[in-house]
């Protein structure tokens, strides 16, 4: 219901027809109303089901390998680690990651920075896990972990205004930040990434 809504509505009323025929590749009145639906509305859709699918898949991955219901890349830190790691690229980096021959600059380098700061969080919490056997002890250590969050504020206060701005919009969260030619990729990972959780959490 709510993924016939956001087809549906929006800032520019398009008709339930209109829309139909948009995606079934039939004929459109209004050329700007199909552009609509195909650039902005589907690929949101689509980015919407495939990022509450991975935050439930691994939340409920989490849960298990740590035995907690209540763990979660919050609070464990992963989700702190993410924003460091893209504070990093923004602020630091100047949008740009850097890798001997290999650089990567706008989308890729906050995508390579927000997956490098969760796996380095997530590999030091498995680390612990190895010493600690209390998932009690190990979760109140996840917890400590969200002190990224101290270091993202001291680069924030280092950084000039536009990269806080920008690391202010990207971290308030934007479904539409998938382009049309992007999803295919942003699918196929996600789709990738899910279907491995079902395999590890059958075995």
């Amino acid at each position: 219901v709510l993924a016939a809504a956001n087809l549906l509505l929006g800032s520019v009323d398009i008709p339930a027809g209109a829309v139909w025929g948009a995606l079934t590749g039939g004929t459109v009145e209004n050329e700007a109303w199909s552009f609509i639906v195909w650039e902005s509305r589907v690929p949101l859709c689509v980015t919407a089901w495939c990022c509450g699918a991975a935050l439930a898949a691994s939340g409920l991955m989490l849960q298990t390998v740590f035995n907690n219901p209540l763990a979660d890349p919050s609070i464990l830190g992963i989700s702190s680690g993410a924003s460091l790691g893209v504070a990093l690229v923004m602020l630091a980096g100047g949008g740009m990651v850097s890798a001997g021959t290999f650089s990567f600059s706008g989308f890729l380098a906050v995508v390579a920075g927000a997956f490098a700061g969760a796996v380095l969080v997530m590999g030091v919490i498995l680390f612990l896990s190895t010493l600690i056997r209390s998932s009690v002890m190990l979760l109140i250590a996840g917890i400590m972990m969200a002190t990224c969050s101290s270091a993202v504020s001291l680069l924030n206060f280092f950084a000039t205004a536009e990269g806080v701005h920008s690391y202010m919009v990207w971290g308030m969260g934007n479904f539409g930040g998938v382009s049309l030619e992007q999803l295919p990729w942003f699918a196929a990972f996600t789709s990738l990434g899910l279907l491995m959780s079902i395999l590890l959490i059958k075995h």
